[in-house]
Parts: structure tokens; sequence; C-alpha cells
């Protein structure tokens, strides 16, 4: 196990919008409860590997290391791995093989499952800073125009370092030419400017990008004589990102289908197509929903009309723990209720219309024409960013539409699930 006294919790949150802080205080959805910290930490990543491998090793693997897999194929029932290292080519055979080597997974790409739709990649840069000065276990996420879908963070470790970056969907990159390590410089540059915490901060590592493959992306993870796990198998939250906790879940469920071909000596794409029954009946009632939202969010044109709705729902979770507990779930955590979440968002909005019609009486009574509703705000925003959406490219905003549609009619089947297996961690398959 790692050593967690030498590690910092990350108990709290601070939420920029823009320029302006939209949520300071506790991480809402971190609750001590199902046997689970109500915190989490910041691990370096080469730590996490390093500790996998070591655990691994332990239990009995046979490890090659300073190896790189060449592809796989599949002949009279055996699976062929090809592995090369400084000095020499190797070819390992099995029954089975497990693809867990990341979003650019080469056994993925051997049996023809590779993932290259932009619209289920999100594409990052991170770095490690020092000279951080915050709020003991706080925690920083940005949202803002230019990272818009997307998001940058800050995550606080002990003696003032921290782990820093961005993340941004590959469709928008692709669509508008941006540049993510240009946007990664920009957002550092931001922070210096607006967190108070961050004005000597300095870059103390050399900013490395990466991928990962999200949840909505998901076509098939089986094929005959082995199955895909973790950013391999597109098991990363849609509207986070965060992909190692779903990937550690997905290799906990293969495992049942795994140690059942063996059992039975059947290694073909049917007999291990119980995997994928495990995982969508695990995953389907948070991740459909999860899906659904990163979708709303892709067109970049209704941007202002979500910063301002962020800014509204960041500013109620501050003084109702409870709709930040339900709500807030979306942005992380496990516990994800879309039936709850649904009834409080539209709540809130019936709860904003009407103050805003109160609102504008009284404004009108008084003639002062300042007096406008948020909601009303909202409206026009959202009238704006249909009308530029169309302009700039009618097919694929049509494109879109089909793809929310589509959605809203996949999370139709798991919305009325009684209970988000998730929740329990109820990962042994029926």
């Amino acid at each position: 196990m790692f050593d967690v006294a030498s590690r910092l919790p990350i108990t709290s949150t601070r939420v920029f919008i823009g320029s302006s802080v939209g949520y300071i205080g506790a991480i809402p959805y971190y609750e001590d409860k199902l046997g689970l910290p109500p915190h989490g930490y910041i691990v370096p990543r080469h730590e996490l590997d390093s500790h996998l491998l070591d655990q691994a090793e332990a239990a009995s693997a046979t490890v090659y290391r300073a190896c790189a897999a060449t592809g796989i194929n599949r002949d009279a029932g055996h699976v062929r791995v090809g592995i090369r290292n400084q000095s020499r080519d190797l070819t390992l055979n099995s029954r089975l093989v497990v693809g867990a080597d990341g979003a650019q997974s080469i056994v993925a790409r051997s049996v023809g499952l590779a993932r290259n739709d932009p619209r289920y990649i999100a594409i990052s840069q991170r770095a490690y800073v020092e000279d951080v000065s915050v709020t003991m276990g706080e925690a920083t996420i940005c949202f803002d125009d230019d990272i818009f879908p997307g998001y940058g963070w800050m995550f606080p470790m002990l003696g003032g370092r921290a782990n820093v970056g961005v993340g941004i969907l590959s469709e928008t990159c692709h669509r508008y030419g941006l540049s993510v390590p240009k946007l990664f410089a920009a957002f550092i540059a931001k922070l210096r400017t607006r967190h108070p915490g961050c004005a000597r901060m300095r870059l103390v590592s050399r900013p490395l990008g990466g991928a990962v493959h999200t949840y909505g992306g998901i076509r098939r993870n089986h094929f005959n004589g082995g199955v895909l796990i973790g950013d391999a198998g597109s098991f990363a939250d849609p509207m986070t990102g965060e992909g190692i906790t779903p990937g550690m879940e997905s290799a906990l469920l293969a495992s049942a289908t795994l140690i059942r071909s063996l059992e039975r000596g059947r290694f073909d794409a049917e007999s291990l197509s119980q995997f994928e029954r495990d995982f969508r009946r695990y995953f389907d009632p948070a991740m459909r929903f999860l899906d659904l939202c990163a979708t709303l969010l892709r067109n970049r044109h209704f941007r202002e009309f979500w910063l301002r709705a962020g800014m509204r729902g960041f500013a109620r979770a501050g003084s109702d723990p409870t709709f930040a507990r339900v709500a807030g779930s979306t942005f992380g955590g496990l516990e994800v209720r879309p039936q709850s979440i649904l009834t409080q968002i539209w709540s809130s909005i019936a709860a904003d219309i009407a103050s805003g019609c109160a609102q504008m009486s009284l404004g009108f009574v008084s003639g002062e024409r300042s007096a406008q509703a948020g909601s009303l705000c909202d409206v026009k925003a959202w009238q704006r960013g249909w009308w530029h959406s169309i302009i700039e490219d009618p097919l694929w905003t049509a494109s879109w539409l089909a793809d929310v549609v589509r959605k809203s009619m996949n999370v139709q089947a798991t919305l009325w699930t009684a209970d988000n297996p998730r929740v329990h961690g109820a990962l042994s398959p029926r």
C-alpha cells in the first residue's frame, strides 16, 4: 500500500468560471461512507504505475522490462504477442490476452478495435509546478472560454508542489485549429494572475501531452482471444476524462469473464462477450447520462450559456449542500443518480424563472430597466449559441443535434434504473 501519511488529502476545491470564483468549499460528493475515505490523494503517475507493476510481479506475473509490444495475432486458438527490446524480438503465446496498454492500445489496433472518433477523445497537457501556496488540500478547477469544452486544473501536493494541466475535446481542437500546448501556456499565465497562491508558481518539469478515450466511444471490448480494459477499452469518464478508477473497475469486471473462460476452455468472442454484458450493467446507469451531458457540451457556440449556467449552479452549491452533493456528482465521484440530478436542475430552473419574472415586474414598475433575471439572460445566450452554430456550420450542427437526440434515447433505457451499481461497488456479475 502507499504511504498515505506522506500524501496531501484533497478535501476542498476552488472553482473559477472565467476570472470569477464560482465556488470555494468542501468537495460535496466526497463522503465517508461505503468504506471510502472522504477525500482523495495526488499520486504521481510513475509511482502509481510502478506500484501496480510490483504488485503484479509479487502475485506471480512474469514481467518483461524495457520491452514494447509490436502486435498480436491469433492462430489455431492461440494468441501470439510480438515484443521487442533493444537486443531481440520475442513472441509470447497465450490462450488469452488483456489489452491494458492505454489509449493508443496496440492490442486494440491489432484486432480492429482502435477508437479514433474525435468526439470521444480528450487531449491534455500537464506538468508539475512549485512555489504554490494554497489552503491545505484545496484543488483548483477552471472553466474558461478558450478551453471549452474542457477545463484546467491544479491539484496540490506537499511542499508547495502541484500537478497543473488542461484538457479539451479533440474534435474542438481539430475544428478550430487549437493548440493544446498554447492553451496550457495561457492557462499557466491566467493562474498566476487569478489565483492568489500562484503568483510565484514556476514549472519544474517538462509538459507532457496525453489523450483519453471516453466511455461514449465504446463499440465492443471483446474479441477472439481477449478483452480490452482501462484506457484501451475507452473506460474514461465522459465529463472529467478521469480514467484510473473506471479502469480499475473494468479490470475487476473482466477478471470474472477471464476466469470462467479458463475454467471452460473457451476463448472465442462469444464466450468473452459476457464481459460486455457485465460492464454495461455496471457502468451504463451513470455513464450514459454523463455521455449525454458531454455531448451537449460539445457545441462550442453554447459556451457562454453553459458558463453562465455553471456560475449560477456553483453559487447555489455554496449555500445548498444537498444540491452540491447531488448535482455536483456530474463532475466526479461514483454516486451519479440521473433522476435526482435532473429533478434538482429542473426545480432550480423553475425557481429562477419565477424569481426572474418577479424582478422584471418590479423593474418595470420602478422604471429600472437593469433589473433583469439571470435566467432570461441565459435564454438570450442560448439563442445566440443556436444562431452562431447554424450560421457557421449547419451540417455539423445537424449532426451534433442528432447525437444529442440519440444519446437522450440511450439514457431513457437506464434513467429509471432503481440503483447505480457503482455506488456500492457491485462488481460481481450476475
